[in-house]
């Protein structure tokens, strides 16, 4: 699991949409914050994270805290942007099923309110 935990770090040091196979399988679904419905798909996941890179640039989480429960992977993170000229930062936890050390499932939460008030 730290092997994951890892992986997962270093693509948030720099997020790079290219990048996300290092991480997600195929048939990734994830929920996140404000969609309606789950994200379904490694290029639907690419184009989320290619969203957010344009929007927020600068953007890097770092992770805070791990554990893991059978084939599941938690990661507590605190994550960094610049929006509007304002540095902002704030906590998440994503919740990650894994399957041959990809991320099968995901569940993203965090407080979005400070990044909606800044943008």
């Amino acid at each position: 699991m730290m092997d994951f935990v890892d992986r997962w770090a270093g693509f948030w040091s720099a997020p790079d949409p290219a990048r996300v196979d290092d991480l997600a399988a195929p048939e990734i679904e994830l929920r996140y914050p404000g969609l309606a419905e789950p994200l379904r798909g490694v290029e639907a996941w690419r184009d989320r994270v290619a969203s957010i890179v344009d929007r927020f640039p600068d953007i890097r989480l770092t992770v805070t805290d791990h554990a893991a429960a059978g084939d599941l992977c938690f990661v507590s993170w605190r994550g960094n942007a610049t929006v509007n000229g304002k540095s902002l930062s704030w906590e998440g936890i994503d919740r990650m099923r894994l399957r041959d050390g990809l991320v099968v499932d995901s569940l993203v939460a965090f407080d979005t309110a400070a990044l909606r008030a800044a943008a």
